[in-house]
């Protein structure tokens, strides 16, 4: 039987049980599969639901991306699966998928997709090339209800010098979030429109732009970015959180990072020691991953946390407890200072790069790159939270230091 290009989309499909339900129907049904993640943020969650031989973890690449990448190497028939908080976002997910995929160059006519939408258990026949293959997905998911796609259309446009960008499906008080970076929030309206100039977030219509944050967002494509819009990058709870020992051979590396974006690919192709990272989200999202694979996080935070990750709610740093690797440290800086001390410690330890080797005995460099860290911070310094035994279970937080 042919392949199907099997596209796992965010962590609730996967903590809910759906992807691993859907894979085993569709292996007993006698369906050959192959499964990649689109998107990030359902990556721990894959982790947590031990699929990470089965879903591939090892890209970032976007959903569209993914999809490109299964026509080029001849799957052509493509079934998402994915759990939205609305079906107005779920549809609006589908479309914004396809549309970028054409944007990249890919054909209509060049594949089938067909979206499974677990939050209100819909079945979208996006393109059909094979309509044999999707009869059998409809007798197979029966209880799933037949939807019409919304037709494909661009909610991106140029009016002189300023991009337009619609998004849909906002619900009030929602972050909203380009290429992982916190850029603003919405106000009352369902629908915002993102705006930008030569490549910069100007104004958000029907929302509020978080000035300080743009500042960790390079110059953007308002057409390809990735955006999404939510209280929570995980909506979901894990029914455990798991924890996998990854052997570390080879030389040892501290990396640095400003966002998650590219932490997973970094963990695949590079030997790392430990992370630097820069803002109150990125620590706790990496923390969450990195405290997975036993990986020490030195974390430079400021309390201007937008609450991305269930747990971080006024920014306190205790709430960072538990997401503090073993061997790890996260400093609370006065306002607005750690992107200022990022870019110092950026400069003066990492030498304008992103990564550094650790000669000699790595734990004690982790501690020379601590105390390197420190004494750069030192006076915009308030506390220090850290993890100083092998498994983490002791939290020492100290006060002024």
């Amino acid at each position: 039987m042919k392949t199907v290009g099997l596209l796992i989309h965010g962590p609730e499909v996967i903590d809910e049980g759906e992807a691993e339900e859907a894979i085993e129907t569709l292996n007993e049904s006698g369906f050959e599969l192959e499964a990649s993640l689109g998107g990030i943020t359902g990556k721990t969650a894959v982790i947590d639901a031990d699929l990470q031989h089965i879903i591939d973890i090892s890209r970032d690449s976007k959903p569209s991306e993914v999809v490109y990448d299964f026509v080029n190497r001849g799957m052509d028939f493509i079934l998402l699966l994915n759990h939205a908080k609305t079906e107005e976002s779920g549809f609006m997910l589908g479309e914004g998928i396809l549309r970028n995929f054409i944007d990249r160059g890919g054909a209509e006519g060049s594949l089938s997709f067909v979206q499974l939408e677990y939050s209100n258990r819909i079945i979208i026949p996006w393109f059909l090339k094979q309509r044999d293959i999707y009869r059998q997905l409809t007798g197979i998911f029966s209880d799933f209800s037949e939807r019409a796609p919304y037709k494909l259309e661009s909610r991106c446009k140029k009016e002189s010098n300023l991009v337009y960008r619609e998004i849909m499906g906002v619900h009030p008080g929602e972050k909203i979030v380009v290429n992982d970076v916190v850029v603003g929030m919405s106000a009352h309206e369902h629908t915002v429109t993102l705006v930008a100039k030569e490549g910069k977030l100007v104004k958000i219509v029907g929302g509020t732009l978080i000035e300080h944050n743009l500042e960790k967002l390079p110059l953007v494509d308002l057409k390809g970015a990735l955006i999404k819009t939510g209280s929570l990058i995980r909506r979901t709870k894990p029914r455990r959180i798991r924890i996998e020992k990854v052997p570390r051979k080879g030389k040892k590396k501290a990396c640095f990072f400003y966002t998650v974006e590219n932490l997973f690919p970094k963990m695949v192709k590079s030997d790392i020691a430990v992370a630097v990272v820069i803002g109150d989200d990125t620590t706790s999202i990496a923390g969450d991953i990195l405290k997975r694979f036993g990986i020490p996080m030195i974390g430079i935070t400021d309390g201007d946390a937008d609450g991305l990750i269930d747990g971080i709610r006024s920014g306190a740093l205790e709430e960072y407890d538990k997401f503090l690797p073993p061997d790890s440290m996260i400093l609370r800086l006065k306002p607005e200072r750690d992107d200022i001390i990022g870019e110092k410690v950026k400069a003066a330890i990492f030498k304008g790069g992103y990564e550094i080797e650790l000669e000699g005995d790595v734990e004690q460099q982790l501690e020379v790159l601590k105390h390197c860290i420190l004494d750069l911070a030192d006076g915009d310094i308030i506390s220090v939270l850290s993890s100083s035994s092998p498994e983490g279970e002791k939290k020492i937080l100290t006060e002024n230091v």
